[in-house]
Order: structure tokens, then C-alpha cells, then sequence
């Protein structure tokens, strides 16, 4: 599957809109894994701040044995530009701040930029109970 999406929605588009799902947590890295946003509900969830987050890997948030296998897919998605996991929901497991693990259905978008590079933003919508 590649990155296009459904006639008449932009990359773009789809980036805002899971942005503006304020009930859900967002979070959005570029085209390095590099954390450049999250939301309120993602902050609350997930028990991460800014601070402990932005400017980190994504890996942070991804489960240890999983780290590997998503590094080498978003290095081969910058040489191919298709991806299998884009615009439809996965069911993976998500780290809090405080280790625990969280089951969530996350659902990624892809946006790619004037410049060439690319910006990966989804939401993650719990599972199973964060507390």
C-alpha cells in the first residue's frame, strides 16, 4: 500500500484532522523519528511531558523489542515512499513515562513537505485502562 490518500484529502489535511481530535492523543514526528508534538490527551494517557518527549526519539514511546523493526521501516519508507501501515488502524502496544505499557489502536498519516522530507503524525486511542 502506498501513502495516497482517498480522493480530495491532502496529506496535509489528514495531519490537522487527527490534530484537531482533541479526545484522542496525538503525537507527531519528522522524517528522523524525532518527536516534534504531542497533545493534552497524549500528555495525560501516556504521562509524558514536553520536556521528557519533544526532541526524542520515538522510541521512546515503542516497545523495546519493536524499536528495531521500526527503525528499519521508516528508513525503508524514506527510500521507497510506500508504506503498509499508513491510514488504517494498528494495534500496538505504547509506553508511558513511567514504563508501564498501554495497549492502543493507533491510526498513522504521513505528510510529505516541499523540501522532500516527510512529517508522521497519528493518534492512539487506549485499550486497555491506564491506570
Amino acid at each position: 500500500m502506498d501513502v495516497m490518500m482517498p480522493t480530495g484529502i491532502s496529506p496535509a489535511d489528514q495531519i490537522s484532522d487527527l490534530r484537531k481530535q482533541q479526545d484522542l492523543p496525538f503525537v507527531r514526528a519528522d522524517s528522523e523519528g524525532i518527536v516534534r508534538e504531542i497533545n493534552a490527551s497524549f500528555r495525560t494517557v501516556y504521562g509524558w511531558t514536553d520536556k521528557d518527549l519533544i526532541g526524542q526519539s520515538l522510541a521512546l514511546i515503542l516497545p523495546p523489542s519493536f524499536r528495531d523493526s521500526h527503525h528499519a521501516g521508516f528508513a525503508r519508507f524514506q527510500l521507497t515512499e510506500l508504506s503498509k501501515v499508513l491510514n488504517h488502524p494498528l494495534r500496538l502496544a505504547t509506553f508511558c513515562a513511567d514504563g508501564k505499557a498501554i495497549e492502543s489502536e493507533h491510526y498513522i498519516v504521513a505528510e510529505k513537505h516541499d523540501d522532500g522530507s516527510w512529517s508522521f503524525a497519528a493518534t492512539l486511542r487506549p485499550l486497555t485502562d491506564p491506570s
